[in-house]
């Protein structure tokens, strides 16, 4: 008995021994029990070790991103052809006063003059013998201005054979447009063609003491700015209507199919008084030459319009009238 006694002492120490033992040992980090209590395994990543404790720092300020640059706003006006900074306020206020008008309508109309009255701030034209020359109610032609190169159109190309003069190389052209038209069963016929400085002035006066002069003016140019006394402007009718009734022949629409290709324009344009200063005139045509009369025929514009935005700023400068 004893001896049972004393070994189950000894077992009992050794139980509280590795008891205390056991109390004693230090956990692992990888194997700290989670709050759930389970363990984190060995191989897992060890949370953020957390701030020490004090004042906290003070945030640091966010930088605002940089605006972004607004797009600078394209100048059309700039863009047009023939476009004249010294103009720059001029077209401004015209855009302003005529809203409805495109960009180049309102480049080309204030180079034209048109920001002001008919028939003021004339200008004498500085090179009249320039093939494309404009002649309107801002540019005049000096009164003794005669083209040298005058010819006679053919009488079978007139009516009734009348004489006819346009400088030469328009005559020669209106010959050809005549062929032209009869090769494709049309007849076309010279009405009116060079006039002198006196013979302008006498037809204007007497248009303005049968109609008044206001309404003359939008059918008739005063002397000086008629383009019949360049020499490269026509009136033309077919063989049975008078010429003011061309517009009702079938010969009209060839003309403004065809005209072009002999180096001839339609000028006063319908619709287009408040450019040219004139009513439609489907028989009066120029000649300004085979290449530019493509071009313009192709813009549609007026030739005035197309001059204005193409054309001025190779001649001559022009001369104010005194």
């Amino acid at each position: 008995m004893k001896k049972t006694a004393i070994v189950l002492l000894i077992l009992f120490g050794l139980l509280v021994a590795g008891c205390r033992m056991i109390e004693r040992t230090p956990v692992r980090p990888d194997s700290a029990p989670k709050k759930d209590g389970s363990a984190l395994p060995s191989n897992a990543a060890a949370p953020d070790p957390q701030p020490a404790s004090g004042p906290a720092s003070a945030p640091q300020p966010v930088s605002e991103p940089a605006p972004e640059a607004e797009p600078e706003v394209a100048d059309v006006l700039a863009a047009c052809g023939n476009y004249q900074p010294a103009l720059r306020e001029s077209y401004d206020a015209y855009q302003q006063a005529n809203p409805r008008l495109s960009p180049q309508e309102v480049v080309a109309q204030v180079n034209l003059g048109l920001n002001r009255p008919f028939y003021t701030e004339i200008e004498t034209i500085a090179n009249p013998d320039d093939l494309l020359v404009l002649c309107n109610k801002y540019r005049a032609l000096p009164a003794d201005y005669e083209p040298a190169d005058l010819k006679a159109l053919a009488p079978e190309n007139t009516v009734s054979g009348r004489t006819i003069y346009l400088r030469e190389e328009a005559a020669a052209a209106f010959g050809e447009l005549c062929a032209g038209a009869k090769a494709a069963g049309y007849t076309i016929l010279g009405q009116s063609g060079y006039r002198s400085y006196g013979y302008q002035k006498t037809l204007y006066n007497n248009y303005s003491a049968r109609d008044g002069q206001t309404q003359a003016d939008t059918y008739s140019a005063r002397p000086g700015h008629s383009e019949h006394q360049t020499g490269l402007a026509i009136d033309i009718r077919n063989a049975s209507l008078p010429y003011t009734s061309f517009g009702k022949a079938l010969e009209y629409q060839w003309m403004k199919d065809n005209s072009y290709k002999y180096g001839f324009v339609l000028h006063y344009l319908p619709d287009k008084q408040n450019v040219t200063g004139y009513q439609t005139e489907e028989w009066h045509y120029r000649y300004v030459g085979m290449e530019t009369a493509a071009k313009v025929w192709d813009s549609g514009l007026t030739y005035d319009e197309y001059w204005a935005l193409f054309i001025s700023g190779s001649e001559p400068s022009s001369e104010a009238l005194l």
